[in-house]
C-alpha cells in the first residue's frame, strides 16, 4: 500500500512539472493577437485609413459633430434667406463645409483691388452671421480672376496678383470684424479654375464669359480639432 501511494504521488509530481506549458501557450497566444492587431492597423491605404479614423472619431464625438453641422446649416440658411445677400451670394455645401461665392463685381469694380463701401457692408453681414454661431470656424478666402482683367490695373502684373490682393482684402475685413488671424487664410487661384470656358475653338477670348470667372469664394470650414493642424493644399495650414 505504501509503494502504491508513493507511485501515485510521484505521478502527481510529474504532471505538475508541465504547468509551464500552459503559461507559455498563453504568452504565445497574446503575442499572436498583438501581431494580428498590428497588421489590422497597418496603414497600407492612407486615404482609406484616414477615412476610417475620421468615421471612428465621429462615432465617439456624435454630439460635437452634430452641433457643428447644425451650425453650418444655420449659417447657410441664414445667408441664403437674408434679403441683402440672397441675390448677391451663391451658397453651396461640400464635404461638410460651406462656400459663399460672390461674383467679383459685387465686391470689387472691374480690375480694382479696393473694396467699395457697399462691399464692406455686405462682408460685415456675412461676418456677423458666422460670428453669431461661433468664432471657431476657419475661413478660407479664394480669389479668382480671368487672363485679361489685370491688364487694366497698372499695379498688378498677373491674374494671380490681382486675385491674391482681392482675397487678402476680404481676409482683412474678417480680421477687422474680430476674427482671429490664426483662423483666416487667403489664397489666389488666378485664372486657373474658370467656371466657364473663356477661349473658343479658334483660340479667341469669349468676352461675355470673362465676368463669370471673376469671383471671390469664402469657405467656412468646420473645426474638426482645435488643437490639431488642418492643411489645405501645399503649405497652407490653420492651427490653434
Amino acid at each position: 500500500m505504501k509503494k502504491e501511494k508513493k507511485a501515485i504521488s510521484g505521478g502527481d509530481d510529474d504532471g505538475g512539472g508541465d504547468d509551464w506549458l500552459v503559461s507559455y501557450a498563453d504568452m504565445m497566444t497574446l503575442i499572436a493577437c498583438f501581431f494580428i492587431l498590428m497588421m489590422a492597423f497597418a496603414n497600407y491605404d492612407p486615404a482609406g485609413f484616414s477615412k476610417k479614423a475620421d468615421e471612428l472619431s465621429k462615432s465617439f464625438n456624435k454630439d460635437k459633430y452634430k452641433s457643428s453641422e447644425v451650425k453650418l446649416d444655420e449659417i447657410s440658411e441664414e445667408v441664403s434667406r437674408h434679403p441683402e445677400l440672397e441675390k448677391k451670394a451663391k451658397i453651396t455645401k461640400v464635404d461638410g463645409n460651406i462656400a459663399i461665392t460672390f461674383s467679383s463685381n459685387v465686391l470689387f469694380n472691374d480690375a480694382q483691388t479696393e473694396l467699395s463701401s457697399s462691399a464692406e457692408a455686405t462682408l460685415d453681414l456675412i461676418v456677423d452671421i458666422i460670428k453669431s454661431k461661433t468664432k471657431n470656424y476657419r475661413v478660407l478666402i479664394e480669389g479668382h480672376s480671368d487672363p485679361i482683367e489685370h491688364k487694366s490695373n497698372p499695379k498688378t502684373d498677373s491674374s494671380w496678383e490681382l486675385s491674391a490682393i482681392r482675397a487678402a482684402k476680404v481676409l482683412m475685413r474678417f480680421e477687422k470684424m474680430g476674427f482671429s488671424p490664426k483662423r483666416l487664410s487667403a489664397i489666389s487661384k488666378g485664372d486657373s479654375q474658370p467656371l466657364v470656358d473663356f477661349i473658343d475653338k479658334k483660340g479667341e477670348l469669349i468676352t461675355k464669359n470673362l465676368q463669370q470667372n471673376r469671383r471671390v469664394i469664402i469657405k467656412v470650414i468646420e473645426p474638426i480639432n482645435d488643437k490639431q493642424k488642418v492643411k489645405f493644399g501645399f503649405g497652407i495650414y490653420f492651427d490653434e
